[in-house]
């Protein structure tokens, strides 16, 4: 689990567990549709925060008779969940709320405490930011990478999701502030309903970027960078012919399933050689295939569900004598 990751989630549920308080009792005492939305936004927040550590905490078991793979993908189980539900639910909770204080006409009490609450919420809202983006920075020196890149090819959902969770947390306070100013100024409870349904709206288009997010990485999908990084290692090898295949699976942040077709090059196999060695060599790779093809289709026959199936083979011993008694070819 990452200590960095972890970090960032830790300080992002205290942050918004104390915004959230704040909001609430700031909508109690106004009666503002934007500081309620505000401080559903925030509540959903945390929420999601605490299923993202929830995540970092479930993800990081290691792998058993039932999960050979390890449990990596729950990361972004608890995502998505948080995503779909917290999200969208605080989505259209604060839109038909404010739609019915608008049809209402009702009149929020403007006073000071709004604006106090939105200053207090962006002092937290901004630290909080301010150690997510440090972290997701580190880790686009680790790979090497500019923001830019990073941002859209990292498989790390626990910080991006922080970070995008805090940024959209303190455009929504300006977007609350502006409308609550406007209805200050102008006596018209319009402005805070409007800003209270942006900020649903914002909610909302969160919820879906999470949820698009980690659903990619449930339906097994393909690290890029490391199909690169092994095409272009193993193309440059003079051992190697050609790299017709390169498969892999995202685990989790951390690993990568990687899975490949290498044709070598003849002289690189038999070099050295005598034409009966090269032959005795054929003929063992011709058998191995051989009893490869058998080992898939036995399994296939059995259980056709196993549509890809993958086999390597033990190293023989070194010594020609230890393959009496029983053997790994």
């Amino acid at each position: 689990m990452s200590h960095g990751s972890t970090k960032a989630v830790i300080t992002a549920i205290i942050g918004n567990s104390i915004v959230t308080t704040a909001k609430f009792i700031g909508f109690s005492l106004s009666g503002s549709s934007a500081l309620l939305a505000e401080a559903v936004h925030s509540l959903a927040d945390t929420a999601n925060q605490c299923l993202l550590y929830l995540g970092l905490k479930r993800s990081s078991r290691k792998a058993d008779v039932h999960h050979h793979f390890g449990y990596g993908q729950e990361q972004y189980f608890w995502n998505l969940i948080s995503a779909v539900t917290i999200f969208f639910l605080g989505c259209v909770y604060t839109v038909m709320h404010a739609v019915g204080q608008l049809q209402q006409e009702h009149q929020p009490e403007i006073s000071w405490i709004p604006f106090s609450i939105i200053g207090l919420a962006f002092l937290v809202e901004g630290f909080s930011f301010s150690v997510a983006l440090r972290e997701f920075l580190s880790q686009c020196r680790n790979e090497e990478k500019t923001f830019r890149e990073y941002f859209f090819s990292t498989s790390d959902p626990t910080t991006l999701a922080v970070l995008i969770e805090d940024s959209v947390a303190m455009l929504g306070l300006v977007v609350a502030l502006i409308g609550i100013g406007l209805s200050m100024w102008t006596g018209s409870a319009i402005f805070d309903g409007i800003a209270a349904i942006a900020i649903g709206l914002l909610m909302g288009g969160l919820a879906f970027f999470l949820a698009s997010t980690n659903r990619k990485y449930l339906l097994n999908y393909s690290d890029d960078d490391v199909n690169a990084v092994a095409t272009r290692l193993w193309t440059a090898d003079a051992q190697v012919q050609a790299v017709p295949l390169v498969n892999s699976i995202v685990l989790s942040p951390k690993e990568t399933l990687l899975m490949a077709e290498v044709e070598l090059r003849e002289e690189a196999m038999f070099a050295d050689m005598s034409e009966a060695e090269i032959e005795q060599a054929i003929h063992f790779m011709r058998k191995l295939n051989a009893i490869r093809r058998s080992l898939e289709e036995d399994v296939a026959k059995v259980a056709p569900e196993a549509k890809h199936i993958f086999i390597e083979f033990a190293s023989p011993p070194d010594k020609p004598d230890d393959l009496k008694g029983g053997t790994q070819i």
